[in-house]
Protein backbone atom coordinates (compact mmCIF):
# COMPACT_ATOMS: atom_id res chain seq x y z
CA UNK A 1 0.00 0.00 0.00
CA UNK A 2 1.32 3.14 -0.72
CA UNK A 3 2.07 5.61 2.48
CA UNK A 4 -0.55 7.71 1.72
CA UNK A 5 -3.42 5.43 1.59
CA UNK A 6 -1.60 3.75 4.97
CA UNK A 7 -2.50 7.63 6.47
CA UNK A 8 -5.81 7.66 5.26
CA UNK A 9 -6.57 4.42 6.62
CA UNK A 10 -5.38 5.94 10.03
CA UNK A 11 -7.51 8.81 9.93
CA UNK A 12 -10.54 6.93 8.88
CA UNK A 13 -9.99 5.17 12.15
CA UNK A 14 -10.11 8.24 13.76
CA UNK A 15 -13.11 9.64 11.82
CA UNK A 16 -15.31 6.41 12.29
CA UNK A 17 -14.71 6.10 16.21
CA UNK A 18 -14.97 9.69 17.00
CA UNK A 19 -17.56 10.75 14.46
CA UNK A 20 -16.43 14.30 14.38
CA UNK A 21 -13.93 16.03 12.32
CA UNK A 22 -12.70 17.97 15.17
CA UNK A 23 -12.41 15.36 17.64
CA UNK A 24 -10.43 13.05 14.88
CA UNK A 25 -8.42 16.37 14.13
CA UNK A 26 -7.21 16.45 17.68
CA UNK A 27 -6.99 12.79 18.39
CA UNK A 28 -3.78 12.54 15.53
CA UNK A 29 -3.10 16.15 16.25
CA UNK A 30 -3.84 17.32 13.01
CA UNK A 31 -5.03 20.50 11.79
CA UNK A 32 -9.14 20.57 11.00
CA UNK A 33 -8.64 21.59 7.52
CA UNK A 34 -5.75 18.78 6.88
CA UNK A 35 -8.60 15.70 8.50
CA UNK A 36 -11.28 17.41 6.53
CA UNK A 37 -8.97 17.24 3.07
CA UNK A 38 -9.00 13.61 4.56
CA UNK A 39 -12.66 12.74 4.78
CA UNK A 40 -13.14 14.65 0.84
CA UNK A 41 -10.58 11.82 -0.54
CA UNK A 42 -11.67 9.36 1.58
CA UNK A 43 -15.37 9.59 0.30
CA UNK A 44 -13.64 9.59 -2.77
CA UNK A 45 -12.07 6.85 -2.64
CA UNK A 46 -14.83 4.52 -0.98
CA UNK A 47 -17.60 6.55 -3.48
CA UNK A 48 -19.66 6.74 -0.01
CA UNK A 49 -20.09 10.16 1.93
CA UNK A 50 -19.15 8.22 5.16
CA UNK A 51 -20.70 10.88 7.84
CA UNK A 52 -23.54 12.51 7.34
CA UNK A 53 -24.28 15.72 9.33
CA UNK A 54 -27.49 15.24 11.96
CA UNK A 55 -28.08 18.35 13.93
CA UNK A 56 -24.64 19.46 15.72
CA UNK A 57 -22.74 16.16 15.09
CA UNK A 58 -22.84 13.48 12.57
CA UNK A 59 -23.95 9.82 11.85
CA UNK A 60 -22.53 7.06 10.16
CA UNK A 61 -23.88 6.12 6.89
CA UNK A 62 -24.76 2.20 6.46
CA UNK A 63 -21.02 1.87 4.60
CA UNK A 64 -19.26 3.84 7.57
CA UNK A 65 -20.49 1.30 9.86
CA UNK A 66 -20.33 -2.15 7.61
CA UNK A 67 -16.56 -1.25 7.28
CA UNK A 68 -15.79 0.49 10.59
CA UNK A 69 -14.51 -3.08 12.16
CA UNK A 70 -12.42 -3.83 9.22
CA UNK A 71 -10.83 -0.39 9.92
CA UNK A 72 -9.58 -1.27 13.32
CA UNK A 73 -9.19 -4.59 12.67
CA UNK A 74 -6.41 -3.00 9.95
CA UNK A 75 -5.13 -0.76 12.36
CA UNK A 76 -4.53 -3.41 14.98
CA UNK A 77 -2.62 -5.56 12.44
CA UNK A 78 -0.34 -2.68 11.54
CA UNK A 79 0.40 -1.84 14.63
CA UNK A 80 1.44 -5.52 15.64
CA UNK A 81 3.09 -5.90 12.85
CA UNK A 82 5.50 -2.68 12.82
CA UNK A 83 5.64 -2.88 16.78
CA UNK A 84 9.02 -2.58 18.36
CA UNK A 85 8.90 -2.02 21.73
CA UNK A 86 12.39 -3.75 22.93
CA UNK A 87 12.72 -4.47 26.96
CA UNK A 88 9.89 -2.71 29.19
CA UNK A 89 12.23 0.61 30.48
CA UNK A 90 9.50 1.43 33.53
CA UNK A 91 11.11 4.17 35.00
CA UNK A 92 11.07 5.64 31.23
CA UNK A 93 7.82 4.11 30.32
CA UNK A 94 4.92 6.79 29.82
CA UNK A 95 1.30 6.69 28.59
CA UNK A 96 -2.06 5.92 29.77
CA UNK A 97 -3.13 2.66 31.07
CA UNK A 98 -6.95 2.35 31.76
CA UNK A 99 -8.56 -0.39 34.42
CA UNK A 100 -12.42 -1.29 34.83
CA UNK A 101 -13.06 -2.40 38.30
CA UNK A 102 -16.21 -1.97 40.47
CA UNK A 103 -15.85 -0.02 43.57
CA UNK A 104 -15.78 -2.69 45.58
CA UNK A 105 -12.89 -4.64 43.44
CA UNK A 106 -11.25 -1.43 43.31
CA UNK A 107 -10.68 -0.76 47.22
CA UNK A 108 -8.36 -4.28 46.94
CA UNK A 109 -6.77 -3.45 44.12
CA UNK A 110 -6.25 0.33 42.89
CA UNK A 111 -4.57 1.68 46.10
CA UNK A 112 -1.61 -0.96 45.88
CA UNK A 113 -0.91 -0.22 42.52
CA UNK A 114 -1.15 2.79 42.15
CA UNK A 115 1.87 2.51 45.05
CA UNK A 116 3.59 -0.06 42.45
CA UNK A 117 3.25 2.98 39.46
CA UNK A 118 4.59 5.66 41.76
CA UNK A 119 7.50 3.11 43.07
CA UNK A 120 8.54 1.51 39.20
CA UNK A 121 6.42 3.63 36.66
CA UNK A 122 5.82 7.24 37.56
CA UNK A 123 5.45 8.43 33.94
CA UNK A 124 2.53 6.11 33.89
CA UNK A 125 -0.93 7.84 34.52
CA UNK A 126 -3.81 5.27 35.73
CA UNK A 127 -7.21 5.77 35.09
CA UNK A 128 -10.12 3.80 36.60
CA UNK A 129 -13.71 3.63 35.56
CA UNK A 130 -16.41 1.51 36.36
CA UNK A 131 -17.24 -1.81 34.46
CA UNK A 132 -20.25 -2.28 31.91
CA UNK A 133 -20.64 -5.91 31.14
CA UNK A 134 -22.70 -5.12 28.24
CA UNK A 135 -20.20 -3.12 26.63
CA UNK A 136 -16.59 -4.69 27.89
CA UNK A 137 -15.42 -6.62 24.25
CA UNK A 138 -15.57 -3.63 22.74
CA UNK A 139 -14.46 -0.98 25.21
CA UNK A 140 -11.32 -3.72 25.72
CA UNK A 141 -11.24 -4.09 21.74
CA UNK A 142 -11.43 -0.49 20.61
CA UNK A 143 -9.15 0.60 23.75
CA UNK A 144 -11.99 2.38 25.63
CA UNK A 145 -10.23 0.01 28.41
CA UNK A 146 -6.94 -1.77 28.74
CA UNK A 147 -8.11 -4.72 31.78
CA UNK A 148 -11.03 -5.42 33.37
CA UNK A 149 -11.61 -6.65 36.41
CA UNK A 150 -14.91 -8.01 37.93
CA UNK A 151 -17.55 -10.91 37.48
CA UNK A 152 -18.61 -11.30 34.30
CA UNK A 153 -20.38 -14.91 33.55
CA UNK A 154 -21.05 -14.28 30.27
CA UNK A 155 -17.55 -13.43 28.66
CA UNK A 156 -17.22 -13.10 25.17
CA UNK A 157 -14.43 -16.03 23.67
CA UNK A 158 -12.42 -13.21 21.93
CA UNK A 159 -11.29 -11.91 25.42
CA UNK A 160 -8.44 -13.28 27.48
CA UNK A 161 -9.17 -13.77 31.05
CA UNK A 162 -7.48 -15.70 34.12
CA UNK A 163 -9.22 -16.01 37.68
CA UNK A 164 -8.36 -14.16 40.88
CA UNK A 165 -10.46 -15.05 43.67
CA UNK A 166 -13.88 -15.81 44.41
CA UNK A 167 -16.36 -14.03 46.49
CA UNK A 168 -19.24 -16.10 49.05
CA UNK A 169 -22.19 -13.75 49.53
CA UNK A 170 -23.95 -12.79 52.55
CA UNK A 171 -26.42 -10.30 54.39
CA UNK A 172 -26.26 -7.51 56.31
CA UNK A 173 -28.98 -5.64 58.72
CA UNK A 174 -28.59 -2.71 60.90
CA UNK A 175 -28.34 -4.10 64.50
CA UNK A 176 -30.83 -2.13 65.28
CA UNK A 177 -33.47 -3.37 62.84
CA UNK A 178 -34.04 -7.08 64.70
CA UNK A 179 -32.69 -10.48 63.83
CA UNK A 180 -31.24 -10.66 60.28
CA UNK A 181 -33.13 -12.69 58.02
CA UNK A 182 -32.54 -16.60 58.83
CA UNK A 183 -34.87 -18.36 56.02
CA UNK A 184 -35.93 -17.63 52.57
CA UNK A 185 -39.25 -16.46 53.49
CA UNK A 186 -38.05 -13.59 56.29
CA UNK A 187 -35.53 -13.07 53.34
CA UNK A 188 -38.03 -12.12 51.03
CA UNK A 189 -40.20 -10.18 53.49
CA UNK A 190 -37.35 -7.43 54.23
CA UNK A 191 -36.77 -4.89 51.77
CA UNK A 192 -33.38 -4.44 49.60
CA UNK A 193 -31.04 -2.10 48.86
CA UNK A 194 -29.29 -2.80 45.90
CA UNK A 195 -26.61 -1.67 43.22
CA UNK A 196 -28.41 -0.91 40.30
CA UNK A 197 -29.80 2.72 39.72
CA UNK A 198 -31.49 3.60 36.09
CA UNK A 199 -27.97 6.22 36.09
CA UNK A 200 -25.48 2.88 36.11
CA UNK A 201 -24.38 0.29 34.16
CA UNK A 202 -25.90 -3.80 35.13
CA UNK A 203 -24.82 -5.30 37.66
CA UNK A 204 -23.44 -8.75 37.48
CA UNK A 205 -23.63 -8.97 41.41
CA UNK A 206 -27.15 -8.33 41.04
CA UNK A 207 -28.08 -10.33 37.84
CA UNK A 208 -26.54 -13.44 40.06
CA UNK A 209 -28.47 -13.30 42.94
CA UNK A 210 -31.74 -12.34 40.94
CA UNK A 211 -31.39 -15.32 38.80
CA UNK A 212 -30.68 -18.02 41.47
CA UNK A 213 -34.16 -16.07 43.19
CA UNK A 214 -35.64 -16.74 39.75
CA UNK A 215 -34.60 -20.24 39.33
CA UNK A 216 -36.97 -21.08 42.56
CA UNK A 217 -39.93 -18.50 41.30
CA UNK A 218 -39.05 -15.72 43.43
CA UNK A 219 -37.62 -11.87 43.52
CA UNK A 220 -36.52 -9.32 46.21
CA UNK A 221 -38.31 -6.18 47.34
CA UNK A 222 -35.49 -3.89 45.89
CA UNK A 223 -36.81 -1.05 47.60
CA UNK A 224 -34.26 1.29 47.32
CA UNK A 225 -31.81 1.40 43.94
CA UNK A 226 -27.97 3.04 44.17
CA UNK A 227 -25.42 4.40 41.84
CA UNK A 228 -22.63 3.11 43.97
CA UNK A 229 -22.04 -0.43 46.13
CA UNK A 230 -19.79 1.37 49.03
CA UNK A 231 -22.84 3.47 49.87
CA UNK A 232 -25.06 0.32 50.25
CA UNK A 233 -23.65 -0.48 53.85
CA UNK A 234 -24.39 3.41 54.80
CA UNK A 235 -27.82 3.10 54.06
CA UNK A 236 -28.43 -0.55 55.57
CA UNK A 237 -27.06 0.74 58.84
CA UNK A 238 -29.20 3.81 59.32
CA UNK A 239 -32.67 1.69 57.80
CA UNK A 240 -34.84 -1.28 58.34
CA UNK A 241 -33.50 -2.82 54.68
CA UNK A 242 -31.18 -5.43 54.21
CA UNK A 243 -28.98 -6.07 51.41
CA UNK A 244 -26.72 -9.21 49.96
CA UNK A 245 -22.65 -8.52 49.24
CA UNK A 246 -19.42 -10.20 49.31
CA UNK A 247 -18.89 -11.66 52.49
CA UNK A 248 -15.53 -9.96 52.82
CA UNK A 249 -16.81 -6.66 52.26
CA UNK A 250 -19.64 -7.16 54.40
CA UNK A 251 -17.15 -8.01 57.07
CA UNK A 252 -14.82 -5.03 56.67
CA UNK A 253 -18.06 -2.63 56.79
CA UNK A 254 -19.12 -4.14 59.68
CA UNK A 255 -16.35 -3.37 61.32
CA UNK A 256 -16.75 0.62 61.32
CA UNK A 257 -20.20 0.71 60.96
CA UNK A 258 -23.23 -0.68 63.64
CA UNK A 259 -24.37 -3.71 61.04
CA UNK A 260 -24.80 -7.85 61.86
CA UNK A 261 -24.18 -9.93 59.20
CA UNK A 262 -25.86 -13.20 58.35
CA UNK A 263 -26.23 -15.98 56.12
CA UNK A 264 -27.82 -15.70 52.17
CA UNK A 265 -30.69 -18.13 53.02
CA UNK A 266 -30.78 -20.04 49.69
CA UNK A 267 -28.40 -21.40 47.10
CA UNK A 268 -26.55 -18.95 45.34
CA UNK A 269 -22.92 -19.19 43.73
CA UNK A 270 -20.03 -17.52 44.76
CA UNK A 271 -19.18 -14.63 42.52
CA UNK A 272 -16.15 -15.60 40.58
CA UNK A 273 -13.86 -12.27 39.87
CA UNK A 274 -11.48 -12.42 37.05
CA UNK A 275 -9.23 -10.07 35.30
CA UNK A 276 -9.98 -9.62 31.57
CA UNK A 277 -8.22 -8.36 28.69
CA UNK A 278 -8.30 -8.33 24.57
CA UNK A 279 -5.54 -9.85 21.88
CA UNK A 280 -5.03 -5.92 21.28
CA UNK A 281 -2.82 -5.70 23.95
CA UNK A 282 -1.52 -9.03 25.13
CA UNK A 283 1.52 -9.13 24.17
CA UNK A 284 2.76 -5.23 24.92
CA UNK A 285 5.14 -5.21 27.66
CA UNK A 286 3.60 -2.78 30.00
CA UNK A 287 0.22 -3.51 29.43
CA UNK A 288 1.77 -6.91 30.59
CA UNK A 289 3.84 -5.79 33.54
CA UNK A 290 0.44 -4.29 34.82
CA UNK A 291 -1.73 -7.64 34.76
CA UNK A 292 1.42 -9.23 36.71
CA UNK A 293 0.74 -6.77 39.27
CA UNK A 294 -2.87 -7.29 39.50
CA UNK A 295 -2.18 -11.09 40.09
CA UNK A 296 0.58 -10.52 43.01
CA UNK A 297 -1.89 -7.43 44.71
CA UNK A 298 -4.71 -9.91 44.56
CA UNK A 299 -5.65 -11.75 46.65
CA UNK A 300 -3.11 -10.69 49.45
CA UNK A 301 -2.77 -7.74 51.44
CA UNK A 302 -4.28 -4.42 49.42
CA UNK A 303 -5.75 -1.13 49.87
CA UNK A 304 -7.25 -0.40 53.19
CA UNK A 305 -6.09 -3.67 54.71
CA UNK A 306 -8.07 -5.56 53.63
CA UNK A 307 -6.87 -9.76 53.24
CA UNK A 308 -9.91 -11.18 51.12
CA UNK A 309 -8.04 -14.66 52.10
CA UNK A 310 -9.02 -13.62 55.85
CA UNK A 311 -12.25 -12.19 55.05
CA UNK A 312 -14.19 -14.14 53.10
Amino acid sequence: MKRSNINLLICLDALLTERSVTRAAQRLEMSQPGMSNALARLRELTGDPLLIRSGNGFLLTERAQAIARKVRSGIELMDDIFSNEGPLDLQNASGTLTLAAAESVGMVIVPALAQALAEQAPGVTLNVRAPDPEHLREWLSEGECDIAVGHFPDLHPDLRSTPLFVQPLSCISARHAGPPPADLASYLRRTHVVFGSPFSPRSTLETTIGRALAAAGHDRLRTVRVSSVLLIPYVVAGSCHVATLPTWLCRHFAGVLPLQLSAVPFDVPSIDTVMVWHERTHRQALHAWLRERIRTIVPGQAGLGVDIRQLV
